[in-house]
């Protein structure tokens, strides 16, 4: 009888330690799940709603609802297809040339004794660089008088006189893009030195063996296993790279004449210089909407690569 009431409390108490245990998952995701409706879900809706009405903070009291005209408006907005075209060439440039550099810098790496590994943590250090001092010693570097890129260029013969790089609506583009791609080839070099690391290196030694010229070995073996990163960092890297501020902003501010204005750049203008609210937000939820698809297109690719 006494072992009867022992047993049914033991199972009474592990019953509710039970129930105790099965929140506990939910409750310490709970702040970051609340943390992330407050700084995403809430903005995001509320530009959605401020997407639908004529507001400018100028005019509190010519507020009005114009369901769809601010997207209609920005089908015949010169401006907006100018800055949509300008991200497009920012991020695809950037993460293109970025991939490519990343990853042969990983391979040299990669191939380096180990009595220089240090070496690994030095070129890492342009990704610890803030974006705004970024932006403000490439824009000492591109300076037309004191700038030591023209100084490079003349005396290697590329070019005769100085150029006016962050002044120039043709060159500034180059400009801002060498800079983010300086910024950013640390990351691609950090994430393709890990994936070489965990190629087997049995899988390689059997590719020589069999006859495999070092580009044969590197296209059919060492590629493959790279391709999951690929995919991931460039997906990374595009988002990033359609949300860049500091470094455009600080080197050029959008200019000269919108040659450098992407849409984060853009919305800025509308919003915080022109305070056209609804139209900035509907500029806001375009752009939310294009970096959406793109994420789901990585995405499908990254599970056909993972499920084939």
């Amino acid at each position: 009888m006494v072992n009867k009431k022992i047993g049914k409390e033991l199972n009474e108490e592990e019953g509710k330690r039970g129930w105790l245990r099965l929140p506990l998952p939910f409750l310490l995701v709970f702040p970051a799940i609340f943390v992330l409706s407050i700084v995403i879900l809430y903005p995001l809706i509320s530009s959605s709603f401020l997407s639908l009405f004529h507001y400018e903070l100028t005019k509190p009291n010519e507020i009005e609802f114009n369901l769809l005209t601010n997207y209609k408006n920005m089908l015949h907005d010169d401006t907006f297809w100018l800055a949509f075209k300008n991200t497009l060439i920012f991020t695809g440039v950037s993460v293109v040339v970025s991939l490519v550099i990343g990853l042969i810098g990983a391979i040299a790496i990669d191939q380096l004794p180990e009595r220089f590994a240090g070496l690994r943590g030095v070129v890492l250090v342009p990704w610890i660089i803030p974006g705004v001092v970024v932006g403000f010693l490439f824009m000492l570097i591109f300076d037309v008088e004191v700038g030591i890129a023209n100084v490079i260029l003349k005396h290697a013969g590329i070019i005769k006189e100085f150029l006016p790089w962050l002044m120039d609506e043709h060159l500034a583009m180059i400009a801002v893009i060498v800079a983010n791609i300086w910024n950013q080839v640390p990351f691609y070099i950090l994430m393709f030195t890990a994936g070489l690391k965990a190629i087997p290196m049995d899988v390689k030694e059997a590719a020589i063996v069999e006859g495999a010229s070092r580009w044969q070995e590197f296209i059919h073996v060492t590629l493959p296993y790279l391709r999951g990163i690929l995919v991931i960092t460039s997906l990374l890297m595009v988002i990033r790279n359609f949300n860049n501020f500091p470094i455009i902003y600080t080197m050029t501010g959008g200019g000269p004449v919108f040659s450098t204005t992407t849409l984060v750049i853009y919305i800025y203008r509308l919003a915080f210089e022109q305070f056209n609210l609804g139209y900035a937000s509907a500029v806001g939820i375009v752009w939310c909407a294009v970096l959406l698809i793109v994420s789901m297109i990585y995405v499908k690719m990254l599970y056909k690569q993972v499920h084939g």
